[in-house]
């Protein structure tokens, strides 16, 4: 009995472990599951929740990497599987937020190793036309990407984690609900056809 119970957690933890290893993470966990899930272990992590749930997401706040910033959970709409979690920092003045950008892809290059893309256009151009340059870096692995930018509408630094494998779930789920939605519309538009013939 003892050996069965201990083969049964070893393949639990074994089953977690390949999980995580399939995921990409935020805080140490994988970006999987259900939003209740996640939102259950990001609570667990100090965050509380900012707004109400909706269809496809939860926003968050608390502390990540030392500072405030609230983030937002989006989910598929029918397995409501997580597959995005994005964060934002606190909103700022340019020339803050680009040190504070540089910083964070200084700490990621640490973490995530050499960025795939990198863009970051010079200010003289840009602020010349009254806009902000568009600062972005991507990590990108075969869990997924990871992107660090300056966020120009929303005025802050945003980083978002978004899982490879969720993401392409999500894509299916949004076909599938694309695909059925037109078959009845479709069947009618038919009806309505052959009732004026």
């Amino acid at each position: 009995m003892k050996k069965a119970i201990l083969l049964m957690t070893m393949l639990m933890l074994l089953c977690c472990n390949i999980s995580a290893q399939t995921h990409l993470t935020f805080m140490g966990i994988p970006i999987t599951g259900t939003r209740q899930a996640m939102v259950t272990k990001l609570k667990a992590k100090g965050f509380s929740e900012k707004t109400q749930e909706n269809e496809v997401g939860v926003e968050l706040k608390g502390k990540y990497l030392g500072k405030d910033v609230w983030l937002r959970i989006y989910n598929s709409n029918i397995s409501k599987t997580v597959y995005l979690i994005d964060i934002f920092f606190k909103k700022g003045h340019f020339m803050d937020l680009y040190e504070q950008y540089l910083s964070l892809r200084e700490k990621f290059n640490g973490i995530y190793g050499t960025p795939t893309e990198i863009f970051d256009e010079s200010f003289e151009e840009t602020l010349e036309f009254g806009q902000l340059p568009m600062c972005a870096t991507y990590y990108k692995s075969s869990k997924g990407l990871i992107s660090l930018e300056i966020s120009e509408d929303k005025h802050c630094v945003e980083i978002s984690f978004q899982d490879k494998h969720n993401a392409e779930i999500m894509r299916k789920e949004k076909t599938q609900k694309y695909k059925y939605g037109n078959k009845r519309l479709y069947s009618r538009f038919r009806r309505a056809i052959q009732t004026i013939l």
